[in-house]
């Protein structure tokens, strides 16, 4: 006989921090942003 197999019910939970998914969102945008901008920064400086 085959085991039963239950559907896992997967709530919209809160992220363990920051709050909510938007505020994780937003801080990965921002992070990505500085990263690009320092990067871009680095290439002026070096290029010449």
């Amino acid at each position: 006989m085959m085991p039963e197999f239950r559907a896992i019910s997967l709530d919209d939970e809160p992220p363990p921090f920051l709050g909510s998914w938007s505020h994780i969102y937003c801080t990965v945008l921002v992070y990505l942003g500085l990263v690009i901008f320092t990067l871009y920064i680095v290439t002026r400086i070096f290029s010449y």
